[in-house]
């Protein structure tokens, strides 16, 4: 492409007219870059690196140094939304099919589906944009990001939800839930029942579309993922405690969960452990602990309660986790 029909496309200021009027190939790494190619970015030093391999065209947000001025240099007020626009305008005649689904229905597909014919998009937009330009024009893309694909491929599917139930559920336990699918039979799968109607959903999908998958790769997605611990609060394997950790990324699913805890565990004492800045109110928890950083898990009575169902992120909740072992094993020395 041209360096003054890009301009067009995404707004940019052309700030020199250089002998080389075109590209070969967008990069956004400069250790990527090779001669021809246009490099998006705005820092120096990747700049610099991006004009050493052979730039023909550099497209920033910022006011760069023009230290080469053979070469094409163009400025947006982002180059992110420049990314964007450069990717709504190549699919314009793309036969790919683009699919959001919620976040659950997301984190199931991402764990069964044979991953051939399909592209999930999760990334941030750089790596998103080279894993588009560069997939067949016949794949599935599929996203939890519904103003990123909004923004790219305003037709995209929602993919609804579908009553028609293809799982039959055969037993239950909190995290574990066993059902059969077309005649075949799952045994404990580490999925809770609570999102059989998501599962049943990407099934329906799936089915539809012909894609392959295999049920047995399902393990617990980021939300009500358990975590057992110890009383001296490190971690256990999983069922080798009584007491764990129940852990969930985001406030929209809280009380879905606190529910589910009151339905199916009658019998616990449940905890709910979340951050003084949420403002959160859950109707009918009896015991609720608000924390100012999470290492406060620490201060948390473990033998009272059965479940502490904490509003975290899982990685910096198991760091904490972690470094307890840690300190334990050097107290014994």
């Amino acid at each position: 492409m041209t360096f003054e029909n890009l301009s067009k496309i995404i707004d940019a200021e052309r700030l020199n007219t250089p002998l080389v009027n075109a590209y070969e190939k967008i990069e956004t790494k400069a250790h990527l870059i090779k001669q021809g190619d246009l490099f998006v970015g705005s820092s120096p030093q990747e700049i610099q690196k991006a004009i050493h391999n052979g730039a023909y065209g550099i497209l920033c947000d910022t006011d760069p140094i023009m230290i080469d001025a053979e070469v094409a240099w163009m400025q947006v007020a982002s180059t992110d939304d420049a990314l964007m626009k450069i990717l709504r305008f190549s699919l314009l005649k793309s036969e790919a099919l683009f699919f959001y689904f919620p976040t659950i229905e997301y984190a199931i597909l991402k764990q069964i589906l044979s991953k051939k014919k399909v592209v999930f998009i999760d990334e941030p937009i750089e790596k998103n944009f080279k894993k588009i330009l560069t997939s067949d024009s016949n794949s599935f893309f599929i996203s939890d990001n519904k103003r990123f694909l909004e923004q790219i491929y305003p037709d995209f599917i929602t993919y609804h939800d579908r009553k028609t139930s293809l799982l039959k559920r055969t037993h239950q336990t909190l995290f574990l839930s066993s059902f059969t699918y077309e005649e075949v039979h799952y045994e404990e799968i580490k999925l809770p029942a609570l999102f059989l109607p998501q599962l049943n959903t990407v099934l329906h999908y799936l089915k539809e579309s012909q894609l392959d998958f295999d049920i047995h790769k399902l393990s617990f997605v980021e939300h009500f993922k358990p975590l057992f611990i110890s009383n001296k609060m490190t971690i256990q394997p999983f069922g080798h405690s009584e007491h764990a950790f129940i852990i969930e990324p985001t406030i929209a699913q809280i009380e879905v969960s606190f529910d589910y805890l009151k339905q199916y565990a009658t019998w616990a004492k449940v905890l709910l452990f979340i951050p003084q800045k949420s403002h959160l109110a859950v109707e009918g928890a009896p015991f609720i602990k608000h924390y100012a950083h999470l290492e406060d898990v620490n201060n948390i009575e473990i033998d009272r309660f059965n479940f502490i169902l904490i509003l975290a992120n899982y990685n910096e909740l198991t760091k904490i986790l972690e470094n307890n072992k840690k300190v334990n094993e050097l107290t014994l020395f």
